[in-house]
Order: C-alpha cells, then structure tokens, then sequence
C-alpha cells in the first residue's frame, strides 16, 4: 500500500480518537455541574429559576470543554503532525517519513512496514478517552447515590417539584421553605392550572383556588388571613393550605411554630366586558315605520364573552299612558376575547305607530360565575316614528303683541267702522251721523294720546304728550311741529331737533313715523268731531301707512364705553373682630389621613430596616397590600424596593425606598419666582 495511504489511515484514527476523547471529557464536566447542583440541592432545594439557570450551565460547560479540547488537538488533521507523531511511537523509522512527508518522495518510506503505524496509531485512540471515560463513571455512581428525585429536579427542573422526592428534613428547621403554591383558575376559564416556587406575591383571578404546600408533617401550621386561621392538612409526605382568593389584596401570613412567611394574593377582578355599538351611528326621527335598519356592534373582554347580542324596547303611549314591548336580535356565543354582532332589524315587523320609540343597545356578557357574570352595555340609540302632522305644522308659543302691532289693530277697526258709517250715511237723520261720527272720533282720540305716550316713553320722557282733559285746549300740542318740540324739549332741551350735522336725530328719525301718525289721527279726529266720517277717513288710512312703517323701522343701539364701576373696598370686605393675639397657634392636620398613615407606617419600617430586614420587609409587604386599592403608585413603588430588599441590594433599595417615599408626598410644587407673603401666620 502506498505510505501516503496507510498515513491519511492512521490520521483518521487519531482524530477520532482525540474526537471521541473531548466528547467524554465534555460530558464529564456537563454531569460534574449536575453533580454540583444535585448535591446542593438535596441539603437545601433551589429555586426553579436556579435549577434551570444550572442546568444551561452544565450544558454550556460541556460544550465549553468540548470546543477548547477540540483547538488543542487541531493539529492532528495535518499529515507532518501524524508523522512526527508515528517518529515518537517507533524510532525504527528514522525521520524518514516525516522527511517523504515534506519531499513528498514516497521512495524513502517503502522499506518501512506500514502495518505497524495502524496498530500504534489503533493503540493511542484507545487510550486517549480512558480517563475522560472513568470520570464519567465516578459522576454517574455519585449520582445514583443522591436521594431519589433530586437528580431529576436538576436534570429537567419543573415548578413545584422542589418539595417532591426531597430527602427527610431535619424537624429544627423551617417547613415553610421551600414553599410551592399552584393556582386553580375558576372552571369557566378553561385554563390550566399554575405553579409558583417560593412565592412571594401571587396574581390569581378573583375565585381562585390556591394551594400552598411543602414538606413535612401538618402539625403546628397555620395560614393567617385576615382574622381567620387555616390549618394545614398532611398530604403524602407534604402538607398543604387550600385558599380561595378573593376580590380585595391580602396578606397570608403562613407560621410554623416561630417560623413565618408572608405571602401576598393581589387578586385580579375579571372585568365587564366592553361594548360599542358602531350602527346606528345616532338617534334618528323616521317619517313612516318602514324598512330595515343594520345593527353592528364590536365587544371586548380579558378573558372571554360568553353571549352577546341587541336587545331593542318599544315605548308606545303619551301622557302618563305608556306601553313597553321588547325583543332580542343576533345573539351569538362567541367564547372568545373579541367577538363581533350583526343582525338586521326589520321595522315593519315591529307593527309601529307615530309616536313610537324604539330604543336599541348591544349587550355583552362573560362567563363568570364567581363573582358574575359581568355584563357590558353600549350607549342606546333611539328611532321615533314621527306623529300625524308634525312635519306639517309649527307649534310656536304666541307672544303678546307690541304696541305698534296693537295700534295697526285699532286703528283698521276705525278705519271700518268710519266706512261703515260713511256707507249708511244716505239713510241717517244728521243728528244720529253726527253722534256715531263722535263716538268713533273719542276712540280716535284714546289711540292718539296712546301714540303719543309711547313717543314720549321711548325718548326717555313721561307720558305728557298731550293732557287727557279736552277742556284744557291751551294745554295740548295741536301740530305736528309742536309735539316735535315737545319731544326734543324732553331730551335735548332745544328748539330745533335737526341737530345731528344738517341731517336727523337718530332718536327722532326712529319715531317720526309714529309722529306723523300722531299728527293724522288729529285731523282725523277733528273731522269725526263734525260728522264728516268722508272726510276723516284720507287721514285715517295716512295715519295707519305710518304705524306700519313704525313697525317696520329699524332699531339703534348706540354705542358708547361702559361705565367705570367703583367698588368701595372697604365697605365690601367682611371685618371680623377679632384681632388676633401673638400666640403660636396649633398647626391644623392633613386632611389626607390615609396618606398620613401610610406615611408613618413606612417611617416606621424603614427605621426597622436597620436592625431586622426580614421584619422590615414583612412590614413594607403589608403597607403595600393596604395601598394597592388606594394610592397603586406608591404600591408600585414600595414593590421595587421590597423587591431590592430581598434581593440584597442595598444602594438599589435605598433609592426604592426614596422613591415610594416622593410618590406618597405627590409632586414637587414648582414655582418660577418666590411666592409673595399672604399675611397668613
């Protein structure tokens, strides 16, 4: 065979042998770790984070020790390194091949006897893993003589397995620790059940049922929550406390003779679902109750929705009689967080009336049957059927007429009266024209003074425009002209009431027109006096064009700056009389009194840090589970710090403690200048 052949040969050999030799030596430092953390174990069991933390550990060794025996012999791949090695094992070969290797001259090595090289090199593999090999052994018997159970929490580390196939217990120490608790959610979650090693706060469903167990026999423990005692039951070689969580925080103070642990439950309350109805979008009036209407609505739950569907009530009546249907549309059973509902709703099947209402909303429902079930409702919208007629019709309030409005009136009953006269003239005597013709004029002569009373009231004046008494003629404004004067006497005390730059007074431009209604009913009224309705009726109607156009005018709001108020200070503040005295008054207290209490609480244990950590922590746990329903930051908080506490991190703990103790003082008042002095002592 050719040298060069048998060489690549025993090349093979010697690399599988040093292969074989790292993969042992690799496992044996994989199991030594194992070995390690069984041993600790058995004494005192480990948390399952540090079991698994272990167990990639053991694997991250091997392969370690695997890669770096792998580096040291890379060598043996390369064919001068198996010819030195072959020159070391038998001299009879005298350099010669290690110098064919470098020549390649395969002539200098064919004097050799090449089945030598296989069985030295068939040798050394052998032997390279012998002692890799033993080591793995002695692990192996190790292992087997650890107590049952305690190799396979190791080997594939599970919660709740710390206190299962454990060896006995020394009965001084604590059977509190380690201390496995496995939550049972309610039934109607149809979720699986969990397991928590060494719990320190448990966050279960309100309804839970939660088993706390560790090793040992029964007697002498206790679960304290609230004011009520649990004691504990054997169980196999273990015992065990069973408690249903409930709706608010609680503490579980679980004591075995002077030994205890504090345990918190912050139970979650499963919430109602929500529900928001996308259509109809809004309240709507419908003309005739017919058609069809899409119902769509989104609900939401943090577990799940048992049912959902739109319930729809029917308000039919007015008055204080009222009749009510309703009905349920597109219920669905989704049994899941998010569930969408549709349905259809057909309102001539409904058999509506003007007047109805029908009032529709989406209901959701969840499947709690604890503490439930939780029900979610959208916002209701509404659809009226509108009455006979109501889009035919106005209803408006009436109000009472103005005094133009009022004027216009009687002034066209006059107007007809004097034309019915006027047409009955021919078959009257004059005596019985002459007395109608008065009557009419003495109602002529009331409207005027009314005319002329809101003339003067409007400019600020009282009702002087003319003197009721018909024998005081020397007294009475007889002209148009003459009642001008007397209305601006009034108010601008001058003659001549074009005073505004050669045009109009605004005051006198908008009450012209009822002057010169003023001024009609006069002449109106003069001719009435002498039984000439005829006559009488031109001014009549000119006087009823101007109370028109006086309705018609438009209003003037003068502007002008608004009057400077003066307060007397002095006269408006309240003056006690007491005065005072020097004495240092008592500081009133917080009117928080929870948050004070809160605040002395962690003072307190704060203080306790310094000379007993554990009680100190215990104390924080509580003034948490008391916070967590009241202020949940400064619970938030206080969870960090007893989190660094526990862990034995003093600088991060101080600065917790800090922090929980800003958060229950609230925000820090910030001001950008100093503040002045109220005069409050």
């Amino acid at each position: 065979m050719n040298p060069f052949i048998r060489l690549r040969l025993v090349r093979t050999v010697l690399a599988a042998g040093t292969t074989v030799r790292a993969l042992a030596w690799g496992a044996a430092a994989g199991l030594t770790v194992l070995l390690a953390a069984a041993a600790v174990d058995s004494y005192a069991p480990l948390p399952l984070s540090t079991r698994t933390e272990l167990q990639y550990l053991a694997v991250a060794g091997g392969v370690a020790v695997l890669g770096a025996l792998l580096w040291r012999d890379r060598r043996v791949w390369t064919l001068r390194r198996v010819a030195l090695w072959l020159e070391e094992h038998d001299p009879s070969i005298g350099y010669t091949l290690v110098t064919a290797v470098e020549t390649g001259d395969a002539a200098l090595v064919r004097a050799t006897r090449g089945e030598s090289w296989t069985k030295t090199a068939g040798a050394g593999a052998l032997r390279a893993p012998l002692a890799a090999i033993a080591a793995i052994a002695i692990t192996l018997v190790a292992l087997l003589l650890l107590p049952t159970g305690v190799v396979a929490r190791v080997r594939s580390p599970r919660p709740g397995d710390s206190i299962r196939g454990a060896a006995p217990r020394d009965a001084s120490r604590s059977r509190l620790s380690p201390l496995v608790a496995r939550i049972e959610p309610p039934a109607y979650l149809h979720a699986a059940p969990s397991v928590v090693d060494n719990p320190t706060e448990l966050r279960p469903i309100a309804g839970s049922v939660i088993t706390f167990s560790g090793q040992g026999s029964p007697q002498g423990i206790l679960a304290r929550v609230n004011a009520e005692s649990v004691a504990a039951n054997a169980r196999d070689d273990e015992w065990s406390i069973r408690l249903v969580a409930g709706a608010r925080p609680a503490a579980v103070r679980l004591t075995d003779r002077s030994f205890e642990r504090l345990v918190v439950i912050n139970a979650q309350a499963d919430a109602a679902p929500s529900v928001t109805l996308r259509s109809p979008a809004k309240d709507s009036v419908l003309r005739a109750p017919t058609g069809r209407v899409r119902l769509t609505a989104d609900a939401t739950d943090d577990f799940g929705i048992a049912a959902a569907s739109f319930e729809y009530i029917i308000s039919s009546g007015e008055g204080e009689t009222f009749k009510f249907r309703s009905g349920v549309l597109g219920a669905v059973q989704p049994n899941a967080p998010h569930a969408s509902v549709d349905a259809t709703l057909s309102l001539d099947s409904l058999k509506l009336a003007p007047g109805d209402i029908v009032h529709i909303r989406a209901v959701a429902r969840d499947a709690n049957n604890v503490s439930g079930p939780g029900v979610g409702t959208s916002e209701t919208r509404a659809l009226r059927i509108a009455r006979t007629g109501e889009y035919d019709s106005l209803a408006v309030e009436a109000a009472a007429p103005t005094e133009e409005a009022k004027n216009v009136v009687s002034q066209r009953m006059l107007i007809m009266l004097a034309e019915a006269l006027e047409r009955r003239r021919p078959r009257l005597v004059r005596d019985s024209l002459v007395g109608e013709s008065r009557s009419i004029a003495a109602d002529q002569k009331r409207l005027r003074r009314t005319v002329g009373d809101v003339v003067f009231m409007r400019l600020g004046g009282n009702q002087s425009a003319e003197e009721h008494s018909d024998d005081d003629a020397s007294a009475r404004a007889k002209t148009m002209q003459e009642l001008l004067a007397r209305a601006d006497s009034a108010t601008n005390k001058s003659t001549d009431p074009i005073d505004f730059q050669g045009g109009e007074s605004p005051v006198l431009a908008v009450n012209k027109p009822l002057l010169e209604a003023y001024n009609a009913m006069w002449d109106a009224s003069t001719q009435l006096e002498i039984g000439e309705p005829g006559a009488a009726l031109p001014h009549m109607r000119r006087a009823l064009v101007a109370i028109e156009k006086a309705r018609q005018a438009e209003r003037l709001y003068l502007r002008g700056r608004a009057p400077q108020v003066v307060i007397d200070i002095d006269k408006a503040r309240l003056k006690g009389k007491d005065k005072g005295s020097s004495a240092t008054r008592a500081s009133l207290p917080m009117a928080d009194s929870a948050t004070r209490a809160f605040e002395s609480r962690l003072v307190r244990a704060i203080d306790l840090s310094s000379r007993n950590a554990s009680a100190a922590i215990d104390s924080l746990t509580l003034l948490r589970i008391d916070a967590l329903a009241d202020n949940p930051g400064f619970a938030a908080t206080l969870a960090q710090a007893i989190d660094a506490m526990r862990r034995a991190r003093g600088a991060d703990a101080t600065t917790a403690l800090a922090r929980a103790r800003r958060s229950l003082a609230g925000p820090s008042i910030v001001r950008d200048s100093i503040a002045r002095w109220n005069g409050v002592p």
